[in-house]
């Protein structure tokens, strides 16, 4: 049933994209290092390069840091520190710090499909390298989650695992917007994932995005990101059951 009503969200919101909007074509690259320990704790480190494909040119090199500690089999709390750095346009460049706190809720840790509720909030602290004028920002994240094994009867069933992803987010502003070509709004995930073994993960995920142009003319832009992720596990001893953030 959750799958179910999952599933007819995507398909109601991406054929609702207004009529004349702008839309970008946006390739992300990404790497994850898991490193679980102790049975109920993990950090992982991420590097994304994302990028428009076509003009003008924007293109983003994110690093991030996500320690998340297992308080039970239904709940996770986790913190994060992301440094970046975003080439708007020709006239644009910025770096970013931004901090978050957040929690996971898991409806489903024992069955076969998982699904899960994220709430994280963040701030963000932006630099335009060019005026030398830093910007701040607040905003919460919700997203609904739902994983799904398709060879397997579960998450944790062995290596050679065909998975589904199948997700929504939305972006709260609290206060204001920080000036960027791609101000996020709404989106909506759809991917395939499979694990060779414990420690290697690939995925790629299509991503449909709403977003707005704060640094121009404040238009409403609908995006198409085609991602490709490369998931490293360590520490095999210890398994973990996170599948990254």
């Amino acid at each position: 049933m959750v799958t179910r009503n999952i599933i007819v969200i995507l398909f109601t919101l991406i054929p609702g994209i207004a009529q004349g909007q702008q839309s970008s074509e946006q390739l992300w690259t990404e790497y994850m290092l898991n490193i679980p320990f102790a049975n109920v704790y993990t950090v992982e480190l991420a590097a994304t390069y994302s990028t428009v494909l076509e003009s003008p040119k924007w293109r983003s090199l994110e690093f991030q840091a996500t320690p998340e500690w297992s308080i039970s089999q239904h709940v996770d709390v986790m913190g994060a520190l992301l440094l970046g750095a975003t080439v708007q346009n020709e006239s644009t460049t910025t770096f970013e710090i931004r901090e978050m706190l957040g929690a996971r809720i898991h409806f489903t840790p024992n069955q076969r499909i998982l699904t899960r509720l994220l709430v994280r909030f963040e701030q963000r602290n932006q630099l335009d390298q060019e005026s030398d004028i830093w910007q701040n920002s607040h905003r919460a994240r919700i997203r609904t989650e739902a994983i799904i094994p398709i060879n397997r009867k579960s998450m944790f069933a062995g290596d050679k695992l065909l998975y589904s992803i199948l997700d929504v987010e939305s972006f709260i502003v609290v206060d204001q917007n920080v000036e960027e070509r791609f101000a996020n709004r709404y989106r909506v995930r759809v991917g395939m994932g499979y694990r060779i073994n414990y420690n290697l993960r690939f995925e790629f995920v299509y991503t449909w995005q709403e977003s707005r142009n704060t640094i121009e003319d404040d238009n409403i832009t609908s995006d198409n990101i085609f991602r490709f992720r490369l998931k490293h596990y360590i520490n095999k001893a210890k398994p973990s059951v996170s599948y990254g953030n």
